[in-house]
């Protein structure tokens, strides 16, 4: 059975904070200029600035940028990063630490530390994630699509020597190679899932790449309703349909029915999802590999 949803106003989780916050925040403060290994204050500010002048949509195999998300066209800073001695602000801001705080806190899915854990970041974009798992302890393998970010992301991990940060240019949709089979041990999906175009299909290669035991944790845009709706096309709900093109947001879920269609693909819910300002946290345990319904699948021979 299904659990039910738990709803929390923004506003009261701000008033008293997610514990872990603070805690996540300070390990963030390791990736300061001070900090840096394999390069120099000078040529790492110099590096940052040529990413920031990066508009360009061959770079990504775009036959044009007119139908494109400027997103995907131009560089634009997805994580708030603190440098030290200066900062990028990111179109996301310090969410990402807000989001490995709730599922710590909340959810109750992960602890402070994820020492000896092998992790699946999916659509890493400029490496606020990636970095933050690594600080944790985590062996981190990073995902992005957008060629410019997978850069930054793999430049930001060398520059501070993170080892432990191995970053991939390509699509979710391409782990399904062996090497991602039954490979990890936790996977962040984190603001990706209503981007996608098969989100059912996303689902079961999240699944194929944990290990038995694994988790894989959810965080998506999604909407309120009390209907068996599976998914609204996220057109509708977009406050700027102009800036928000058909194929930027896909669809968007309800909590309830993202929690069946997850345990439709194989995962078992066992902790009731969280919802705060519109958005949608969910963890899935893989208890073992088992095959799923397959009639319709987009790709009839997934694992």
């Amino acid at each position: 059975m299904t659990p039910q949803t738990s709803s929390i106003p923004a506003a009261d989780l701000s008033a008293r904070r997610l514990p872990s916050y603070s805690h996540l925040h300070e390990l963030m403060r390791r990736f300061q200029v001070k900090d840096l290994v394999n390069v120099d204050a000078e040529s790492f500010m110099r590096t940052l600035d040529e990413f920031e002048q990066l508009d360009d949509h061959e770079m990504e195999g775009f036959a044009g940028r007119d139908k494109q998300h400027p997103i995907y066209v131009k560089f634009h800073w997805g994580h708030r990063h603190d440098f030290g001695e200066f900062s990028k602000p990111g179109r996301m801001g310090n969410h990402h630490i807000m989001v490995m705080a709730t599922f710590i806190d909340e959810l109750k899915a992960i602890g402070q530390s994820l020492a000896g854990k092998r992790v699946l970041d999916i659509g890493c974009w400029t490496g606020g994630t990636s970095l933050l798992l690594a600080a944790m302890g985590a062996e981190v393998v990073a995902v992005e699509e957008v060629k410019k970010y997978a850069e930054c992301t793999r430049y930001l991990a060398h520059a501070f020597d993170m080892r432990s940060i191995e970053v991939r240019h390509m699509s979710l949709y391409e782990c399904i190679t062996d090497e991602f089979q039954d490979a990890f041990d936790l996977v962040l999906f984190p603001g990706v899932l209503h981007h996608l175009s098969d989100p059912k299909l996303a689902l079961r290669i999240t699944f194929n790449c944990l290990t038995d035991g694994g988790s894989c944790l959810i965080e998506t845009l999604s909407f309120d309703h009390d209907a068996e709706i599976v998914a609204r096309r996220a057109l509708e709900l977009a406050p700027d349909p102009a800036r928000e093109p058909w194929g930027w947001n896909w669809l968007l879920f309800t909590p309830g029915t993202l929690m069946k269609t997850m345990e439709g693909v194989g995962y078992t819910i066992s902790h009731p999802c969280t919802v705060m300002d519109g958005r949608t946290f969910v963890v899935g345990r893989r208890d073992r590999h088992t095959d799923l319904w397959r009639a319709g699948l987009s790709v009839r021979t997934i694992r």
